[in-house]
């Protein structure tokens, strides 16, 4: 990594993948791609100064030391409250590899603002349809956000789209509240940034009281329980001192000792002893010592810089030695070492290869980190593709070779042709790629009833309601998404699943598919008092059968067909299956025909999930946005029954969906009161039933 902010390379060194989308071999729709610069106006990214609104920021010591709730700006709008979900243990019969090791984890560090006109403060919800979002979190076991931000005392200023020199960057980021939402909703952590060197003074960090607490670390605790993130990935990577590096040791003791559960990864950039930048590219006995000891932890596990297997000089090609080092040192290699990818300049064709050491039947002998992978959407960010349908189509497709493996099926992953040098070229060329697929098994946080998706990803250029197009413009939220459908797409038979921008049943998308074959959805491990409900919202499909795999008998799936009412829009097909005690392990759908899928929902029979109607709304102004719209603050009592909320805009001319949060406040920019100045807010349950809405009305 650099040693300078990381974002540097991104605005002034990238180069335009998207520009090569012509030459890889096989790329589905390539040569439909939309050339940069037709259609509308493509956004420019990181062209915007501080956006309306929420938005994170970047904190130097006296920030932390200055931290309060009630005057920290938009403190409540940045706060994860939904807690981590446990995953269920790992059953090899319905993994898409049943001979993967479920063993070897993956961290990430990931652009999350990629393709924003935003920059150096992050909005956590906008209008921004062509922003990246995550929807492989069943192969995420770690998160992290991946950016310097500008501190929160200096909002950003844009000269025709260029950023204004000298801005101060804080040493930590907090990761951006919706994508925490949507780790824990899928069971992964989710951690912020340190990043040094920065132009302030590092000794700020490290003072001591006279009692031994170190009221820094004492602050990033209360920051860290009341924003709801999992801890920070540490990039020391200038030069300190002998004594400052000791005392930074003692600082982060401290912290673990008083937050055991706030979760530390280190790269292996900073030597133990004196302090300087050093990589040894390997789990070591002297960079080990970084994770402490078991009664005085320092770090939870360590990033290994990239060159373990560089061309020339790497030292240490099959990790054997990374992983004997650990075990030497009574540790699980697999726990505390994660050995570096980089696809921020490599894309699909990094230099390093995990997958020589990693696949079906072949245990890693460490866990794998990736460094960027949102860069091949930002690259096409920049190229001006992904402000399209088409373009986004185009770039969710290399998403899902991405992940699934170059057939874009996780049951048929692993790379197609063998790599050839040189690397870090030819880099959308996913053909020589394994996929994520193909060396890490999928996880689950499917442990109980309900289970429901809309197929939400968090992003989207319009957004409906039960089948209702409510809005006609694009949004973005990471945290309003459903939880993630495990496989994206493991099929068997002729069909051919995509994610389709065009239409929906209760997101911004839906699930189109061409030709008849089954598509498995959910890896689950749960069982239910009472029989199972089953509805589908689909179009155009002939046929649809529920698939149950049981956990004891798991060779073979239980087909139930679903019967179907016929309504404008959307079909329902609806069933049930007596679960009696036995537990499911896979929910898998057989279709017939052409369609789409807009909803699956899974819940016990009987009485639907169905909130009381909301208290407590309220909606204020919070500033002109020009042209006759206002920016609008809204807020109201949080319950126990409901799991989100969707504030909506009512008038003459019909109901305006301005978005959906799981907190109790939301902020709603630039909304256009010609449509109305009377307001609803309606809950929704597990099942995505919905409560009677309640009112408020805007007085200006």
């Amino acid at each position: 990594m650099a040693d300078l902010n990381r974002r540097t390379f991104l605005t002034v060194g990238g180069v335009g993948l998207a520009a090569l989308l012509t030459g890889v071999p096989g790329l589905a729709g390539a040569a439909e791609r939309p050339a940069a610069g037709t259609g509308p106006a493509a956004p420019v990214p990181a062209s915007g100064g501080t956006p309306p609104g929420p938005y994170t920021f970047g904190w130097a010591a006296d920030d932390l030391l200055a931290f309060d709730p009630g005057s920290t700006p938009w403190a409540r709008h940045l706060r994860c409250l939904i807690p981590r979900a446990a995953r269920i243990a790992p059953f090899a019969a319905t993994q898409a590899h049943p001979d993967l090791d479920p063993a070897v984890q993956l961290s990430t560090l990931t652009i999350d603002d990629a393709g924003s006109i935003y920059e150096g403060q992050n909005q956590a919800i906008g209008l921004e349809a062509q922003v990246y979002t995550q929807r492989y979190w069943s192969y995420i076991d770690i998160w992290g956000t991946w950016h310097g931000q500008v501190k929160g005392s200096a909002p950003i200023e844009m000269i025709d789209g260029k950023r204004t020199p000298g801005r101060p960057y804080g040493v930590i980021d907090i990761p951006n509240p919706g994508w925490t939402e949507a780790a824990h909703k899928n069971g992964a952590r989710s951690i912020g940034g340190w990043f040094w060197p920065r132009p302030v003074d590092f000794d700020a960090f490290l003072v001591q009281a006279g009692d031994g607490s170190f009221p820094v670390a004492d602050k990033m605790i209360e920051i860290r329980k009341y924003f709801g993130f999992d801890g920070l990935f540490i990039n020391q990577e200038r030069s300190v001192s002998a004594a400052q590096i000791k005392k930074f040791q003692d600082f982060l003791r401290y912290l673990k000792r008083t937050d055991p559960d706030f979760y530390l990864q280190g790269y292996d950039s900073a030597d133990f002893d004196s302090g300087e930048v050093s990589y040894e590219n390997r789990l070591s006995e002297n960079n080990l010592r970084w994770l402490g000891t078991p009664d005085a932890p320092i770090y939870d596990s360590l990033f290994m810089n990239y060159w373990w297997q560089a061309t020339t000089g790497g030292a240490d090609r099959d990790l054997s030695k990374s992983a004997a080092s650990a075990v030497a040192a009574g540790r699980d290699p697999r726990v505390v070492g994660f050995a570096g990818v980089e696809h921020q300049k490599g894309g699909f064709r990094p230099e390093e290869d995990f997958g020589s050491v990693a696949g079906p039947g072949r245990p890693a002998p460490t866990s794998v980190a990736l460094f960027v992978d949102s860069q091949i959407w930002l690259n096409g960010s920049w190229d001006g593709a992904t402000s399209t349908a088409d373009g986004r189509a185009t770039y969710r497709d290399l998403e899902q070779r991405f992940w699934s493996g170059p057939t874009g099926n996780p049951g048929t992953s692993g790379r197609v042709e063998p790599r050839m040098p040189p690397y870090r070229t030819d880099t959308l060329n996913y053909r020589q790629w394994d996929g994520i697929a193909h060396w890490i098994t999928e996880r689950s946080p499917y442990s109980a009833l309900p289970i429901a998706t809309d197929f939400n990803v968090g992003v989207g250029s319009a957004f409906f309601l039960e089948g209702a197009n409510v809005r006609d413009r694009g949004w973005d939220n990471m945290g309003s998404a459903d939880r993630a459908l495990t496989w994206q797409f493991w099929t068997e038979g002729d069909v051919v699943v995509t994610l389709d921008e065009s239409t929906s049943y209760g997101s911004g998308h839906s699930l189109a598919l061409r030709g008849g074959g089954v598509t498995h959805l959910f890896k689950t491990d749960l069982t239910a008092a009472k029989a199972m409900a089953v509805d589908v919202r689909a179009q155009g499909l002939s046929s649809i059968d529920l698939g149950i795999t049981w956990q004891d008998a798991p060779a073979e799936i239980d087909w139930r067909p679903l019967t179907t009412s016929t309504s404008a829009g959307w079909n329902s097909w609806t069933g049930g299956v007596d679960v009696r005690g036995r537990r499911i392990a896979r929910i898998s759908l057989r279709t017939g025909g052409d369609g789409r899928l807009g909803r699956v929902s899974l819940r016990e029979a009987g009485k639907p999930l169905k909130p009381a109607t909301p208290t407590g709304f309220q909606v204020a102004d919070a500033g002109d946005a020009g042209g006759g719209r206002r920016h609008l603050s809204f807020a109201w009592d949080l319950q126990s029954d409901a799991v989100g909320y969707d504030v909506l805009q009512i008038g003459d001319a019909g109901t305006t969906w301005l978005g959906r949060v799981h907190r109790d406040v939301f902020f709603a920019e630039a909304v256009d009161l010609a449509g109305g100045r009377q307001f609803q807010l309606v809950a929704f349950g597990g099942d995505l039933h919905r409560s009677a809405p309640v009112k408020a009305a805007l007085t200006l």
